[in-house]
């Protein structure tokens, strides 16, 4: 169970003045003060969550999902490349990237959370011809991938996700190496092309509650379901380099700047009562807002290390947002012929 709250946690955001999810509306007697107490010892339970930024997190953590199912950075593309690739993505929300690397995260503090996977296959250019339009396809590559994932019921929490897109990759300049293997440069190349994912997730709790506050007992038995369904679409613009060592590894990186669009809609609903002493009443009710679309326009970091074992290419990639909280990390494998 412990595991479902981390979880939970890291799919919502906490905010420093947030009012909680859980609210008591339409208050008569004396639940007018009980009831604060009995809405702070039931949101206690919940993850620490606030209507502005919850879905906002959640579609900037989705888009971040995607980075690195497509497109290689580490090598160039011979003919063809086929691979396997899993992420994650996340709005870190006032957490640092060192909190991340020194293991400090307050998970109640991360902002939303996606997950992607996919199978990916990449082409070289020159298998279609010498040239398309303006594009010589020498330096032209091209990435599609796609994977659907079901994930099993645990401990309350239910989700599934979708990621597919298609990555144009071309180079702007060649690279060159110092002979012997000992370095290659794999020179300048730009990447676009379109990314979708979508998500849907919830988690459902049960809870019982009951406290005593200005004379008054105040008490909530009932099943709360907090998630959110997510849809985003991404075009992005890479610019990106690496660096080949003795044929061994691979270092890359590069900036990114992407134009996103969709939405994150709340799945939030709450069964049960409100029941107050001495006359009291109130009505139960769980806000996590409507909907939000990701931030239009944003840019990014991004740096990597893949490792050679001849045709077979292991590498894992993290992207870093440089105007937002976001965060993307992804591991592969991939066969390069």
């Amino acid at each position: 169970m412990r595991e479902a709250f981390i979880f939970l946690g890291m799919l919502l955001l906490c905010s420093t003045s947030y009012a909680g999810l859980f609210k008591i509306v339409n208050r008569t007697g004396t639940c007018v003060l009980a009831c604060d107490s009995l809405e702070t010892e039931v949101n206690s339970n919940l993850p620490s969550a606030d209507q502005s930024n919850y879905l906002r997190g959640m579609a900037n953590a989705s888009v971040s999902s995607q980075k690195g199912l497509g497109a290689s950075y580490g090598s160039n593309i011979d003919y063809l490349e086929v691979g396997f690739t899993g992420a994650i993505g996340a709005d870190l929300g006032s957490n640092s990237t060192s909190d991340l690397i020194g293991g400090n995260v307050d998970y109640n503090q991360i902002r939303g959370i996606g997950v992607g996977g996919a199978v990916s296959l990449g082409l070289k250019g020159d298998l279609f011809g010498s040239s398309i339009g303006p594009l010589d396809m020498k330096r032209t590559a091209f990435y599609g991938y796609f994977m659907s994932l079901d994930a099993p019921t645990t401990d309350g929490l239910d989700g599934d996700s979708t990621s597919m897109g298609f990555h144009l990759r071309y180079k702007l300049i060649g690279g060159g190496g110092a002979g012997l293997g000992v370095f290659d440069w794999g020179g300048i190349d730009i990447t676009t092309g379109i990314e979708r994912a979508a998500m849907s997730i919830k988690f459902v709790k049960g809870i019982t509650e009951t406290v005593t506050s200005n004379g008054a007992t105040a008490s909530f038995n009932g099943t709360a379901t907090v998630g959110a369904d997510i849809t985003t679409y991404t075009i992005p613009l890479e610019i990106s380099t690496n660096f080949r060592l003795f044929y061994v590894a691979s270092i890359f990186g590069g900036l990114g700047m992407d134009l996103s669009f969709g939405k994150a809609k709340s799945v939030a609903s709450l069964t049960g009562d409100i029941s107050v002493t001495g006359g009291g009443t109130g009505v139960a009710s769980l806000d996590l807002g409507s909907e939000e679309s990701p931030s239009l326009f944003a840019m990014r970091a991004f740096t990597g290390i893949q490792f050679n074992l001849t045709a077979l290419k292991a590498f894992i990639l993290l992207n870093k947002g440089i105007a937002n909280d976001s965060l993307g990390l992804a591991l592969g494998i991939r066969l390069a012929f």
